[in-house]
């Protein structure tokens, strides 16, 4: 299947876990330890796939989500959102900008797994 999936992560041990996890499936990841760095990345270079969480410094997960999908490129790209998030309003807000799945922490892998190759197709 070998996609490019940006993950979007501020805690260190869990975007080594998720980026394991799907470079063991053969997909192709690039690591961004917030939204604004991940946002460069989105700059015409393929990408498959936006893993984000949603709390994160410089640019939270649905201030990235809205850039993403602002650009033409990449406005239909799967994007799933991480995140141990409870603020009704805050999901809100990420659940406007159009995701594709939502997955709380924590999670299990071969759920996860299940849930990006569905999102995938």
């Amino acid at each position: 299947m070998n996609k490019n999936i940006v993950i979007a992560e501020d805690f260190n041990v869990s975007r080594k876990i998720i980026a394991s996890v799907l470079t063991k499936a053969g997909h192709h990841v690039i690591e961004a330890s917030d939204g604004k760095e991940a946002a460069s990345y989105f700059d015409g270079r393929k990408v498959d796939m936006l893993i984000t969480d949603f709390n994160m410094p410089e640019m939270n997960g649905a201030e990235l989500i809205q850039k993403v999908r602002a650009t033409s490129d990449y406005s239909f790209i799967p994007i799933l959102l991480l995140t141990t998030e409870v603020n009704e309003v805050k999901l809100k807000a990420a659940l406007d900008e159009n995701i594709t799945a939502w997955i709380k922490k924590p999670f299990q892998a071969d759920v996860f797994l299940k849930i990006v190759t569905k999102a995938l197709r």
